[in-house]
């Protein structure tokens, strides 16, 4: 397939299943060189094998393995055009019951680890042709859904973040772009949502993982700025911004919350 991801040097995060397992294969259909990171080796090696990809085990939640993703893609690559900071973690449940502990584990690894990482590999990225960066956030980091505190939080601060590093990195040519998804129809979503407090509501868009990566795609290839999936959500994100409890009305008419 031609692209202009063709020959590029692209990593990935939490590759080995979900959005970043699909983002993989299609990065690797556009001709990408692809470097994925994960958790778990077996289904890391199943997807690098199946992409065409090397595959980098690691606990991104530790600060020196964060620093060993971008050494080993500075030895074998020298550069990196795209990085693609897709690993994340989602606890639905009561703010008084998940508590602090839980609170700062969503926070190391949807918002420490991808900073880390970022700025880890930035003189790679330096070094890259077209470089760019794109986290994947969520839309809860745009509103905030009831008993997904933490979540949200993790979320909210990695769009400031994403929104403030491309201001800043503008001048040197390297792009920064941020994928919003609705709730994703992935195992995690699945482990996470329908029970007592947190119900599947009616009206609520679910989107795929393979619609997700596309828009990671899109991103990178054509240096959006940001994208929401699906691209209506954009609106009501906008009409929630100018009324503040619009959203909660909504979540209320869906059934959300469920037990109080």
């Amino acid at each position: 397939m031609s692209s202009s991801l063709s020959a590029r040097t692209v990593l990935i995060t939490g590759a080995s299943s979900g959005i970043g397992l699909e983002a993989a294969r299609l990065f690797a259909q556009s001709g990408a060189a692809l470097f994925l990171v994960g958790r778990d080796p077996a289904r890391l090696q199943r997807v690098a094998t199946e992409t065409g990809a090397q595959a980098i085990r690691a606990d991104l939640t530790q600060a020196e393995e964060l620093r060993r993703v971008a050494d080993t893609v500075a030895q074998r690559s020298g550069r990196l055009d795209v990085l693609v900071n897709c690993a994340g973690r989602l606890e639905v449940g009561p703010t008084r019951e998940l508590g602090a502990a839980t609170a700062e584990a969503l926070m190391r690894v949807n918002f420490f680890a991808p900073v880390a990482l970022t700025d880890a590999c930035l003189p790679l990225l330096r070094a890259g042709v077209r470089a760019s960066v794109v986290n994947v956030a969520s839309i809860a980091g745009r509103v905030s859904p009831p008993f997904m505190a933490a979540y949200a939080a993790s979320k909210h601060a990695l769009v400031a973040y994403t929104r403030t590093l491309r201001q800043e990195l503008r001048s040197e040519g390297i792009h920064v772009g941020l994928v919003l998804p609705a709730p994703v129809a992935t195992p995690m979503l699945q482990a996470s949502f329908g029970g007592p407090y947190y119900p599947r509501p009616p009206g609520l868009p679910v989107v795929t993982a393979t619609e997700a990566a596309q828009a990671i795609l899109a991103c990178a290839e054509r240096r959006y700025a940001e994208r929401t999936v699906p691209r209506w959500l954009g609106g009501v994100i906008g009409l929630q911004a100018a009324f503040p409890g619009l959203t909660e009305l909504l979540y209320r008419a869906m059934g959300v919350p469920g037990r109080g």
